[in-house]
């Protein structure tokens, strides 16, 4: 398990035991969103400082730092292959980064409101990206917008994709 908090960490958390086994210290204030690789090896935070961290879950060392966004960081995800994360922002972009390097590769712009939620497809072709009361889902490859999911009144919070990518799961305040 692994948790985020306003002590500006993050936390690795033995399930079976309930004991913590590592921390993840660095960010320079509170830690807003986590992921991990498929495979457990890497995990990944956002936070308020405006960065996105790559951590090696077995040392706990930080691998890489996205830098980028303006302002905070509040949602963040890995690819299934882990090549990718991606990142929303308040600044309202959604940003791809390549893990091996660090790079910003593309930004999904044309939100009008902070990105609060963002989410890979189980191939890890498609994102979805919650934005005001949007939701949109993206081609990853290229960076186009395939679609808009529209319907509720308030802001989305949080998007997900059903384990065989058929369906988009949305939630509002």
């Amino acid at each position: 398990a692994l948790t985020g908090s306003y002590d500006k960490t993050a936390r690795v958390w033995e399930v079976a035991t309930g004991q913590e086994i590592r921390r993840l210290e660095g960010h320079s204030d509170w830690v807003t969103s986590i992921a991990f690789s498929r495979d457990g090896r890497w995990a990944l935070t956002g936070s308020q400082d405006g960065t996105a961290r790559v951590w090696e879950v077995a040392t706990g060392k930080e691998i890489r730092r996205l830098e980028g966004h303006s302002v905070r960081v509040s949602s963040v995800a890995l690819s299934p292959d882990g090549r990718w994360a991606l990142t929303g922002s308040l600044d309202k972009t959604a940003r791809l980064w390549e893990v091996a390097t660090g790079k910003e590769i593309r930004r999904l712009e044309g939100h009008s409101d902070w990105v609060e939620s963002v989410a890979f497809s189980p191939d890890g072709l498609l994102a979805l990206t919650g934005s005001g009361n949007i939701t949109r889902l993206w081609e990853v490859a290229t960076g186009k917008e395939i679609r808009r999911l529209e319907g509720h009144s308030r802001q989305v919070t949080s998007v997900a994709f059903s384990p065989d990518g058929r369906w988009a799961l949305t939630g509002s305040w």
